[in-house]
């Protein structure tokens, strides 16, 4: 039995969950496996003023090739006390909510079973949203089972419909740790990570934004690509005022 097997008959033992689903790769996989194995399922993709609207639109369009149920919830800023702050627990509050949510969500839709997307790689890793996940109980069988990120990646890079599939992690990541998170400077990250696939063609994008100045960042494979479109980079930025810069090693998250 291979690993994604595996999985599928972990979640074969519900007979109803809701999938905290956000269209990344650790929860694209386990939508496809819930679709395999369980058979009232809904995933669920929480809005809230830090998700880019590539991300909403990419998320949406993969639960509809995977042919998983899907539900949006939207979040507001009084929905997250704490979280505009942008203090070290940032990330701890954002995902109490988020989760809080899902689980209401669950109960209205008469089952207690919540499964999110950590994987086994996660664990040695400062992930506040696993503190959250624990606190509300939430399955999380690509931990349970050690899957880790290699074996996620490869699954999910062989479907047709992850073509494009890129991890956009939350905006407000874009945002220094302290600097009170506002709506128009996560809609300045995400209008120039849009700028920035544009013109230079790349698909990783990250704008870390500190005002009057910023950092981009894409993946190794792409800095060729970053290069080449860079002169015509700066002069945007220049005509708005920021100083640009990018990162020649490359960004190596996933």
């Amino acid at each position: 039995m291979n690993r994604f097997e595996e999985v599928c008959e972990f979640l074969r033992k519900m007979d109803s969950a809701v999938l905290a689903f956000s269209g990344g790769f650790d929860s694209s996989y386990l939508a496809e496996a819930c679709v395999r194995s369980i058979e009232d399922v809904t995933a669920v993709f929480v809005d809230t003023p830090m998700v880019s609207r590539k991300q909403r639109v990419e998320a949406e369009r993969i639960a509809g090739s995977i042919g998983i149920p899907f539900m949006v919830a939207e979040l507001g800023w009084k929905d997250m006390p704490g979280v505009e702050a942008n203090g070290a627990d940032r990330c701890y509050r954002c995902k109490r909510a988020i989760y809080s949510t899902v689980r209401t969500l669950a109960v209205e839709l008469g089952t207690g079973n919540c499964i999110c997307g950590d994987n086994y790689d996660d664990l040695p890793q400062d992930r506040p949203g696993h503190k959250a996940a624990v606190e509300l109980f939430f399955f999380r069988p690509l931990e349970s089972l050690k899957v880790g990120r290699k074996e996620i990646v490869g699954h999910v890079t062989s479907k047709d419909w992850s073509k494009g599939l890129v991890k956009d992690t939350c905006l407000s990541t874009r945002i220094s740790c302290g600097t009170v998170i506002t709506d128009a400077a996560l809609r300045e990250v995400e209008e120039w990570e849009a700028l920035v696939r544009k013109t230079a063609g790349v698909e990783q994008v990250r704008f870390r934004y500190y005002g009057d100045s910023a950092l981009v960042q894409t993946s190794p494979e792409e800095l060729e690509l970053l290069r080449r479109a860079w002169g015509r980079l700066k002069e945007m930025a220049d005509e708005k005022g920021i100083s640009l810069e990018f990162d020649p090693e490359g960004y190596k998250g996933f």
